[in-house]
């Protein structure tokens, strides 16, 4: 649902809160730590006393939104402008769009993801024609400077790029002269460069962090952060998402895969040679991997090992309900109302 069907169909926080009623208890609201339904009539808090217990009820109580001091129609807001958000969408756009402050929409977005991960472990068994492949998220590690070298003003083979063609000896004069002057290129406490020494650029991953995802040809997908990629790893992954004897799986040529024709069909394609022959192809599990790609560097910019699966949940969720944007909004709805243990 968007915005505006939002604003129509749920105009004031009472709208918001009678729908919540409905999705939690049905038709007649109920006393969430009793279940009875002699409630007294709504207070201006908005919340029932029950006439059993005798304790103050709303329809927030032991679910996912428990205590939570953001109004209902908040929360309805949020959902819709998240999950209308193919590549996600920071913090600080929901921040700006809620009209709340930066943790708060920090934690509100995280508790959606919670929601969006748990809502992932239900996926069925993937079969027919399934897609394997892995990504690594993360810039490249930043090219080292290297002090050992003497860079002469008079030899104009030793050159750094940073420099653009100067030598570092000229760069130096320049940064002096204009120090001098009153400028001062010392640089920002948040914006300084952190260079990883163990870190090789163009070696396979790079200190970056793997994903691996498996994805059926117009169906779903299921990704998940794995810090080894080995053979035993990435056979577990297949075992537990995918109907080995109902499936063939494709992937490309990386070594790890080559045992999988112990438990699957499985036809490999050699992106060195070519990237699609006769429909043998990984291009739905990239396609996948562009959107979560984009999604990071357009949206989040970094994101943190911790987080990462997170954020992942959240784009196999978006991809999995991608037909129906008004079921996906319910079904948060429906998921964030459901009792737990507090």
């Amino acid at each position: 649902m968007n915005l505006i069907e939002i604003s129509e169909k749920f105009p004031n926080e009472i709208d918001c809160i009678e729908h919540a009623e409905r999705v939690r208890f049905g038709n007649k609201p109920k006393c969430a730590y009793c279940g009875s339904k002699t409630l007294s009539k709504r207070n201006s808090d908005f919340r029932h006393r029950c006439k059993d217990c005798k304790k103050g009820t709303a329809v927030t109580v032991n679910t996912h939104l428990h205590n939570t001091r953001i109004p209902l129609k908040t929360w309805f807001y949020a959902i819709s402008v998240i999950t209308d958000a193919k590549k996600g969408m920071s913090a600080l756009q929901l921040q700006r769009n809620i009209s709340v402050s930066y943790p708060t929409a920090f934690r509100l977005y995280h508790k959606l993801r919670a929601v969006m991960m748990e809502e992932n472990k239900n996926i069925d068994e993937l079969s027919g024609i399934v897609e394997m492949d892995e990504v690594f998220i993360g810039g490249k590690p930043r090219k080292m400077n290297t002090p050992h070298i003497t860079f002469d003003s008079e030899n104009p083979n030793v050159r750094i790029a940073a420099a653009k063609g100067k030598t570092r000896k000229e760069l130096d004069d320049q940064i002096e002269y204009l120090e001098n002057a009153g400028w001062d290129f010392s640089p920002m406490g948040h914006n300084r460069a952190n260079i990883d020494a163990k870190n090789q650029r163009g070696a396979r991953g790079a200190g970056r962090i793997p994903v691996v995802g498996i994805v059926q040809r117009n169906g779903n997908v299921i990704a998940t952060v794995m810090e080894n990629l080995t053979y035993t790893n990435l056979k577990d992954m297949v075992k537990k998402y995918v109907a080995e004897d109902e499936s063939v799986l494709i992937t490309d040529n990386y070594a790890g895969y080559n045992s999988m024709k112990k438990i699957i069909e499985h036809l490999k394609i050699d992106h060195n040679q070519l990237y699609s022959y006769k429909g043998v192809n990984s291009n739905t599990i990239e396609s996948f991997w562009a959107i979560i790609e984009r999604g990071i560097m357009g949206q989040y910019h970094s994101v943190s090992p911790r987080m990462l699966p997170n954020y992942v949940a959240e784009f196999v969720y978006k991809y999995n309900n991608r037909k129906d944007n008004e079921g996906m909004f319910h079904e948060l709805i429906y998921k964030l109302l459901q009792p737990i243990n507090l």
